[in-house]
Formats: structure tokens, C-alpha cells, sequence
């Protein structure tokens, strides 16, 4: 991105929303990238902010509300579908395709489970959080080593770098092993760039 002294090019007036009841929490994150219009126009871009529906990116554009676009992180391969929810002083919002609750899913991936050594936090209803192996992970779930010895079926919360907890029901256990099944899949564009992180 351009340095701090750089004046961006346009400005948008747009207002940006506050944080409510029906906006994801978001986390801070600093990945570079690019972003493209139906018209072939591309542009750099770096997101700052991540949830499971989108993120907010600092833009040179001025990028109206409603604007269709593709966005992709350097390195994390295919550019996905967004849509700009507000943009303001340099700084924009998108909603990733298929944000709906419930609507992200990643059919190809769906039973390949990739090898991943990370640590996470895992918390149990009405516990602390508390770190623990994770050995593998898809969108729709993940293998991980318990502390606390869960029931199958159990709701757990897991926590991965960079972004809050998500739902999760525990399918199996074997010893102090077991496999977590998210509530709601995690978003394509989301899996690629937590990939990243966690192999970091």
C-alpha cells in the first residue's frame, strides 16, 4: 500500500456503519493484495480487518456502496466475489459472496481435510478458553487434541488466529483426540487467508 504520506486519489463520503448487533465481529489483520471491477480496472489493496462474511480494506479508490468486485490476497490463490458495503476516507467494507449465515460452503474441499500444526483455543460451555493442537482443517470442520475430555455431540467454541470463536459441535472422540464439525462453514476467501496464518 502507498505510504502515509501518499494522498489518496479520490475520497468517498459514504458513512461507515458502526459496529451492531448484526455485524460481525472482526479482527485486525495486514494482508496485501488486489481487487478487480467488471470493467478490467485493478487495483491494490490491503485488508485490514477480517470476519468470516468479509473484511474492511484500505483502497486508493473511491469504491461506491453496492459495487460488484473480485478480491484476492496475494499468494492465496483464486480472487472471490465481493460486495461494497461503505467506503470512507480510504478505507472500505466488503461482504464476501455467499455471507449469508449458513451460506458458505466449499463443496470441493468439503471432505479434504488439509494437514495443518497450529494451535488454537477451544472453550467449553461455561469454561475458560484453553490452547490445544489442531492436526487438520477444512471449512467445514477440523481434528484437534483436547484438554477436557468433551461428550460427541458436545457444542464447543473454537478460536482461530486472527479472528473470534465459531460454534462447533463435536462428532467423535477417540482418547483425548476428536473431530469438530463448524456450525456454519467457513467462508472460501476466510479459509484461504486463516491457511496462511496458521502455516505462517
Amino acid at each position: 500500500m502507498a505510504s502515509d504520506d501518499r494522498r489518496l486519489s479520490r475520497i468517498c463520503r459514504t458513512p461507515r456503519p458502526e459496529a451492531g448487533a448484526d455485524r460481525e465481529p472482526r479482527r485486525e489483520v495486514a494482508l496485501d493484495g488486489y481487487a478487480a471491477l467488471d470493467d478490467g480496472t485493478t487495483f491494490g489493496v490491503c485488508a485490514t480487518n477480517l470476519s468470516y462474511g468479509g473484511c474492511e480494506v484500505e483502497t486508493e479508490l473511491a469504491l461506491l456502496p453496492g459495487l460488484r468486485l473480485k478480491i484476492s490476497m496475494l499468494g492465496l490463490g483464486n480472487a472471490v466475489g465481493a460486495t461494497v458495503r461503505w467506503c470512507r476516507n480510504g478505507r472500505a467494507g466488503l461482504e464476501f459472496d455467499g455471507a449469508e449465515p449458513g451460506a458458505a460452503t466449499r463443496t470441493q474441499r468439503k471432505d479434504e481435510r488439509l494437514p495443518v500444526a497450529a494451535e488454537v483455543s477451544l472453550r467449553r460451555s461455561g469454561s475458560h478458553h484453553y490452547r490445544v493442537r489442531l492436526f487438520d482443517l477444512t471449512p467445514s470442520g477440523c481434528k484437534v487434541e483436547f484438554v477436557e475430555r468433551p461428550r460427541a455431540g458436545e457444542t464447543l467454541w473454537i478460536r482461530f488466529v486472527a479472528l473470534d470463536s465459531i460454534e462447533a459441535r463435536v462428532r467423535w472422540v477417540e482418547g483425548f483426540v476428536g473431530g469438530l464439525e463448524f456450525t456454519t462453514p467457513i467462508h472460501p476467501a476466510v479459509f484461504d487467508m486463516l491457511l496462511v496464518k496458521l502455516r505462517a
